[in-house]
């Protein structure tokens, strides 16, 4: 099959074995998979997740896939062979086919595309269970923070259909006319006041500390990211003069760990989508071929929403 594979930090396509699936995997013809800022870091940064094809002396990026099942997992679990079906993985999706733990897909209806599918697991899994963390419900108000990426598109799309109020923050005007469709409720930077119930934050260093008072009392901030790479340094009487203010680390694997499904919320995503309530909002599509200038234009934050490889 073919396959983006990385090798001494560099990404390139190649002709490799088709992955061997275990007891509880099954076999996944890919359609479509997505492109994160994560998986372009890990390229370059060698990150302690890339395992996959280590034998052929590299590895297969990729988290998000659509495709269809090719062969159920050999325990009997899981979809059926044939089955259309979304979801995510550790790495590997970057490829023609992937092995994948059956319990970490789900089924996907006809009028949904593969490609439209395959922008939802991580970051609308990401936006789904980080509101949820901060409490979402009708009424609350949310401020969202890298609002021009795939996951504060999907969270403020998930605000509305919640009937949350959310104001969404950029970095440049340009950004801002990008998510016009979206909401009209956008803040170029942080805001300079505001009381919001739950903020989902991943800029990091100077605007997470900003965050502390711009948080209600009893208000949660839900920190996803630190896209700044920066220190964050913060007076604790910030924090004193919100009372029980509530502050979350989140990671999207470790709160998965904790559900009774290694898909919860996807389902609810794809629901969405189905229904017209979701737009995935792609920017780039490509092949194997251009997945590399996809990344590259994810890198210089080019892209308004999300990249989509398309491999069938």
């Amino acid at each position: 099959m073919l396959a983006a594979v990385v090798q001494n930090n560099q990404l390139h396509v190649d002709e490799i074995a088709d992955p061997l699936p275990d007891l509880e995997e099954a076999l996944v013809r890919v359609a479509a998979s997505s492109i994160n800022a994560g998986e372009v870091r890990g390229i370059r940064s060698a990150p302690h997740w890339q395992l996959s094809h280590k034998e052929q002396g590299g590895w297969v990026p990729g988290w998000d896939f659509a495709g269809t099942v090719e062969k159920q997992a050999k325990s009997g679990k899981g979809l059926a062979v044939g089955t259309r079906v979304v979801g995510w993985t550790r790495q590997g999706a970057w490829a023609q086919r992937t092995a994948v733990p059956w319990d970490q897909m789900v089924a996907l209806p006809d009028q949904v595309s593969f490609k439209d599918a395959a922008t939802l697991p991580i970051a609308g899994l990401t936006a789904w269970h980080a509101l949820k963390l901060g409490g979402l419900k009708a009424g609350k108000k949310v401020l969202v923070t890298g609002a021009a990426g795939g996951v504060g598109r999907f969270a403020l799309q998930l605000c509305a259909a919640a009937n949350a109020p959310a104001i969404g923050v950029v970095g440049s005007k340009e950004r801002a006319q990008s998510l016009a469709h979206i909401t009209t409720n956008v803040s170029v930077g942080l805001p300079k006041e505001g009381e919001f119930d739950i903020i989902l934050e991943c800029v990091g260093g100077d605007d997470l500390a900003a965050t502390f008072k711009l948080v209600a009392m009893y208000g949660t901030i839900v920190s996803y990211g630190n896209a700044s790479n920066a220190a964050t340094s913060f007076h604790a009487d910030a924090a004193f003069r919100k009372p029980c203010l509530n502050l979350r680390s989140f990671s999207l694997h470790g709160e998965l760990a904790r559900c009774k499904s290694a898909a919860e919320g996807l389902g609810d995503l794809v629901a969405l989508l189905a229904a017209g309530k979701l737009k995935t909002e792609i920017d780039i599509t490509t092949d194997l071929k251009g997945v590399m200038a996809a990344c590259d234009s994810l890198t210089a934050r080019k892209v308004n929403g999300k990249a989509v490889l398309v491999l069938d």
